[in-house]
């Protein structure tokens, strides 16, 4: 939990770094005349991207550890601290 909310808070920060910075140099609100909305737009697209990007890597890191459960259980069972009986209903477990 506490490592999505430090994610968010990048991703704020990102957004703010975004919209101050945004308004400097050619295509920003000097010479331009502002730029509507298609910088709103932008941050949409790229918020959809980045979210994108994190659900991936969380659903990546959610299946490892699945592996590495069922991966830990047969190990117990291989040392002999887990009965055959215990071994098959943690195994239904975690399937």
């Amino acid at each position: 939990m506490e490592e999505n909310r430090n994610v968010w808070i990048w991703v704020a920060l990102a957004v703010v770094m975004l919209l101050f910075f945004g308004g400097f140099g050619m295509g920003g609100y000097g010479m331009m005349g502002g730029m509507g909305f298609g910088f709103l737009f932008m941050i949409l697209f790229w918020g959809v991207l980045i979210w994108l990007v994190i659900a991936l890597v969380t659903a990546a890191r959610s299946s490892k550890k699945g592996d590495d459960a069922l991966t830990m259980l047969k190990r117990r069972y291989a040392s002999g601290e887990l009965s055959k009986k215990q071994y098959e209903e943690m195994k239904k477990g975690l399937r």
